[in-house]
């Protein structure tokens, strides 16, 4: 980068008068597995600590690309991502040299804009008016310490719609809040508002919460294995923030999954009880992803626990692979968190009876994956049809620590 886009004066000027420059090494936040036991003792024998829970670390390490080297992130001075880049694939998409410059500066632009440009936002379009998306959200020492954002825009609706999220929170014990914001509004902090009892404002529950809050909509208390619902109705196409959290309610230090569709309906419905959360008609249901030809490729975050040793604890995933009648082989790569516990996978045929105990019989498995570490599972199947990915942690870490 230094004989790139940070060579150029005008990239240089415009960084200066816009942003607080830094940089850090991954291996300091214990990215780089190999280095993760040298840096500890280094810092044993210096006496130095380096504290990754702080609200900067954490949100350099939620910003982090699978497999690069070097990460570009834009972060507010509320430690709310802006804008990311890979910067190895930044250059591979640029065609010339002189194009680099121009697009990095695009980049820090649209940053500052709130367009959020390299965070996987949602983008629905009336060709393409509803996308689905899986992650984790956590429930923080402190309200509001922590949240999951997912940009959604609907700019391309011009005479408006309605936005309808429906959520299914996974099934272990944290306790899921969702709110959606306007895309320019900033997230809540630990900061208390000006004015405002800060036992009403860490509640995350009181009428004076809510009108500080100021979310356009939410549901709000939704319990492990059950689901929720948030609508609203727009006049013209924007972008919004689906932003979730764990409820304090529920005990702190819990982390649990969550799948949310989210479409656009043109024209007005009849608006739905924000806060409102209905019982899942199946609450046994799993995770389920579908490959074609079209799309043949699918990324799922889940999270997994510690069954204690000579058990299993699954969470499943269905790979539903029935459209390739004439067979294939089934990739699974398996990229494992940075928690305590090590993670096994193993595949199954749709037919087979999940155990829970014992050494699997499976098709397929990789087991022992250690944190920050990826594996692989390959299976050839002669005709398409519906696999089961069971997730859980291995036999050597203590019972019922979590991982993703």
């Amino acid at each position: 980068m230094r004989t790139g886009v940070l060579s150029k004066d005008n990239i240089i000027d415009y960084l200066n008068d816009n942003f607080i420059n830094t940089w850090i090494e991954n291996a300091e936040l214990g990215r780089t597995g190999s280095l993760q036991d040298p840096i500890a003792k280094r810092r044993k024998r210096e006496g130095t600590t380096f504290n990754t829970s702080h609200a900067l670390a954490r949100t350099i390490m939620k910003g982090w690309v699978k497999g690069s080297p070097v990460d570009c992130f834009i972060i507010s001075h509320d430690f709310e991502l802006m804008g990311s880049v890979d910067f190895n694939e930044f250059l591979d998409n640029m065609q010339k040299p002189e194009d680099e410059p121009v697009a990095y500066m695009q980049f820090l632009k649209d940053s500052l804009e709130g367009k959020r440009p390299g965070l996987g936002d949602i983008i629905l379009t009336p060709e393409q008016p509803s996308q689905e998306v899986i992650d984790t959200y956590v429930t923080s020492k402190m309200a509001h310490e922590n949240y999951t954002v997912i940009g959604v825009d609907t700019t391309a609706y011009n005479e408006g719609g309605t936005l309808t999220v429906d959520i299914r929170v996974g099934k272990d014990d944290a306790i899921g809040l969702f709110y959606l914001l306007d895309g320019y509004k900033k997230i809540p902090t630990e900061k208390v508002p000006e004015g405002m009892d800060p036992t009403k404002w860490h509640s995350q529950e009181s009428d004076e919460f809510k009108n500080a809050l100021d979310a356009l909509a939410q549901s709000w208390g939704i319990f492990p294995g059950k689901t929720g619902r948030i609508t609203y109705n727009f006049d013209k196409g924007q972008l919004f923030k689906l932003c979730a959290t764990g409820d304090q309610w529920g005990g702190v230090g819990g982390i649990n999954a969550f799948h949310a569709k989210i479409t656009v309906e043109e024209g007005e419905m009849e608006s739905l009880e924000n806060n409102e959360t209905e019982e899942s008609k199946d609450t046994t249901r799993e995770l389920h992803i579908v490959l074609n030809k079209e799309n043949q490729t699918q990324q799922v975050l889940d999270i997994f626990r510690s069954p204690g040793s000579g058990y299993q604890d699954y969470n499943v995933i269905n790979i539903d692979t029935t459209v390739f009648e004439d067979g294939g082989v089934l990739n699974i790569e398996i990229e494992v968190g940075g928690a305590e516990p090590a993670g096994s996978f193993d595949l199954y045929d749709e037919d087979d009876q999940l155990p829970t105990e014992g050494i699997p019989d499976a098709l397929a498995s990789a087991w022992g994956v250690l944190p920050c570490e990826t594996d692989r599972i390959t299976h050839e199947f002669e005709k398409g049809k519906v696999f089961k990915l069971g997730a859980t942690g291995d036999w050597f870490s203590d019972k019922g620590n979590i991982n993703a």
